[in-house]
């Protein structure tokens, strides 16, 4: 009853406002009296081979904002069909944004590479060479998209798994499965604060295998050093992760889900891993995707490109 009279009362102080001001929208004082989680979802590069789709998802409290690509490669399916998964979540804190297919033309091809090249190669395009690709307006947009976050992922597939030490050829150091992938693990800005994506990503990690029983599978972090003079991985420096903390400042990390499992496990191995960076960050939901590749794999079968929360 007291919801009531207090939304009769919004609705009765409005009209008054409009009678007595009429030149003042009346949603705006009711966007002010009244808030709550809002979803929106927006078209760019509508009806051409780069069209993207993202989706925004505000909480009804403030809280930290968390941003997920997918498909910046095309052949990584379980990348893009993960970041999807999450587009229904409803979230109580802070905000989601969603990019889930960011590189549209890679993806119909199913290639790694789009209509410019590897594009998460191109965060450091010269100003006097980078009008001449393609794929510029995406990585800009991808820019801007980065601007409104505080923490960054971007989700990967990759064959074999990493280890920090050589195991076997399909376990070592040169190997990206199964890890949370970092620039470095400390990055100290112009005024001495400091930003730690090594400590988000072993958390994050940490969360991860909780949910995994199969320690085969089990995510390591892979610090690839990419400022470094002997870094094995200097190509990293056009990479989207290494733009986000180095010229944003934000904590980013990209999740590579191996390649040696099904696509279903791959999948849950990832949505693992994005719930588990949604939890350490502090964003809040009550529907988080399933986290059950057999649950994932039936959804496939039925033909379900995006599966069910």
């Amino acid at each position: 009853m007291a919801n009531h009279r207090r939304i009769k009362n919004i609705v009765l102080f409005c009209v008054f406002t409009v009678f007595l001001f009429p030149s003042i929208p009346p949603l705006l004082f009711a966007e002010e009296a009244v808030s709550a989680p809002a979803y929106q979802q927006k078209i760019y590069f509508p009806k051409t081979r780069q069209q993207l789709t993202v989706h925004f998802i505000s909480g009804l409290e403030k809280g930290p904002t968390l941003l997920v690509f997918g498909g910046i490669h095309g052949d990584e399916r379980a990348g893009y069909l993960t970041a999807g998964r999450f587009t229904h979540v409803k979230i109580k804190n802070g905000s989601l944004i969603l990019a889930p297919r960011l590189n549209a033309a890679a993806i119909k091809k199913g290639t790694r590479q789009g209509l410019g090249g590897d594009m998460n190669r191109l965060f450091d395009l010269p100003e006097k060479t980078r009008h001449r690709n393609p794929d510029t307006k995406v990585v800009d947009l991808s820019k801007s998209l980065i601007q409104r976050a505080d923490y960054v992922i971007n989700l990967h597939q990759a064959y074999d798994f990493y280890a920090d030490r050589w195991i076997s050829r399909q376990r070592n150091p040169s190997k990206w499965g199964q890890s949370n992938v970092i620039d470095t693990p400390t990055y100290t800005l112009r005024n001495g604060d400091k930003l730690e994506p090594g400590r988000f990503a072993q958390k994050v990690a940490r969360r991860s295998n909780d949910r995994i029983k199969n320690r085969d599978y089990q995510f390591l972090v892979n610090n690839t050093e990419t400022s470094g003079q002997k870094s094995r991985h200097m190509e990293q420096r056009g990479s989207l992760t290494y733009y986000a903390l180095t010229k944003q400042h934000k904590i980013a990390l990209a999740i590579e889900a191996t390649k040696n499992c099904s696509l279903p496990e791959a999948i849950a191995f990832l949505t693992i891993a994005v719930n588990a960076a949604l939890e350490e960050a502090g964003i809040q939901s009550d529907n988080l995707p399933s986290e059950d590749f057999l649950m994932i794999s039936r959804e496939i079968k039925e033909g379900n490109s995006k599966p069910k929360i």
